[in-house]
């Protein structure tokens, strides 16, 4: 019989359950038994459909993702026993890849950022900033939490949803630049085709996390902060190559998060460090995150 799963289900595994899947897989991707390809695009006329694959050779899943480009997004995760073939379940829904996303970005907060951070910036008031916020305070005891939206009215509806969902205080700044000059954290979750802040108003020891566009003529994030950076890394350097139009890192010395989680390499050098990620999405983990969670359900 074939599992399923939805949104519900997925909101009901958690966020925290999410970071812990997520870092398995990145252990796994370090030890060379993690497949992630990169992902592959259909053009059609209107849009694409997207699909990214892969996996565990070591626990025998596999599967992938698609979902489209379109406003009515449908998306869906399949799951394949990688040893008989069998098709394990279906997880429909754009929560999980959230989730996962946000995951991601929380485990660099966790491996990256400085112990001490107390205050978390955040600019952008959609779906994957709030479950980016979210995971976060998972990982590291904000005090405070500063948010940005270009749109008034988005950002104080997220920022109440925020103060509902954390009972943290939750200040909205009327820039970003402001954000920027008094976060520890910051996550940029924007679908900005411009710079959102001068790099050289965040203060050391200062931690980004960037999830929106970074493409060479359209990115939320000025190319010059590597200058700044001590550290960059991503989930998926090959896909940061893979870039069309190229990734506006593509050529820096950008390392691999997960070679930083397994301890390879270390995330910052002092608390005085610029450290950078760069969210690209590695595929592979949608499907782990869907197996664990399909496989939860059945539990229940």
């Amino acid at each position: 019989m074939i599992s399923t799963a939805d949104d519900s289900d997925v909101a009901e595994f958690g966020i925290e359950r999410s970071i812990s899947v997520l870092e398995q897989c990145f252990i796994e991707r370090c030890h060379g038994t993690l497949e992630s390809p990169p992902r592959l695009h259909v053009e059609l006329t209107e849009g694409q459909i997207v699909f990214t694959a892969g996996g565990s050779i070591m626990q025998h899943v596999a599967g992938f993702r698609v979902y489209t480009t379109f406003p009515e997004d449908r998306q869906m995760t399949v799951v394949y026993d990688s040893a008989s073939g069998h098709l394990d379940g279906i997880v429909e829904g754009s929560l999980l890849g959230a989730y996962r996303t946000a995951s991601i970005g929380a485990l660099s907060i966790k491996y990256m950022s400085k112990r001490n951070a107390e205050s978390l910036g955040v600019i952008g008031s959609g779906v994957q900033a709030f479950h980016q916020v979210l995971a976060a305070l998972k990982v590291r005891n904000f005090s405070a939490i500063y948010s940005h939206s270009r749109n008034p009215v988005h950002l104080h509806s997220f920022a109440d949803r925020l103060r509902n969902y954390t009972h943290m205080p939750v200040y909205e700044l009327k820039g970003a630049e402001e954000v920027a000059a008094i976060s520890d954290v910051i996550i940029t979750a924007t679908r900005s085709d411009s710079p959102l802040f001068d790099p050289e108003n965040i203060r050391r020891g200062t931690h980004m996390v960037a999830v929106g566009r970074k493409s060479v003529g359209s990115s939320e994030i000025d190319p010059s902060m590597a200058k700044l950076c001590t550290v960059m890394a991503t989930d998926s350097p090959l896909q940061l190559e893979n870039y069309d139009p190229p990734h506006i890192m593509a050529g820096k010395k950008i390392m691999d998060l997960s070679e930083i989680i397994c301890g390879k390499f270390t995330g910052r050098n002092s608390p005085y460090d610029i450290t950078l990620f760069l969210s690209v999405g590695l595929s592979g983990t949608e499907v782990m995150l869907a197996k664990s969670i399909l496989d939860r359900k059945i539990k229940l």
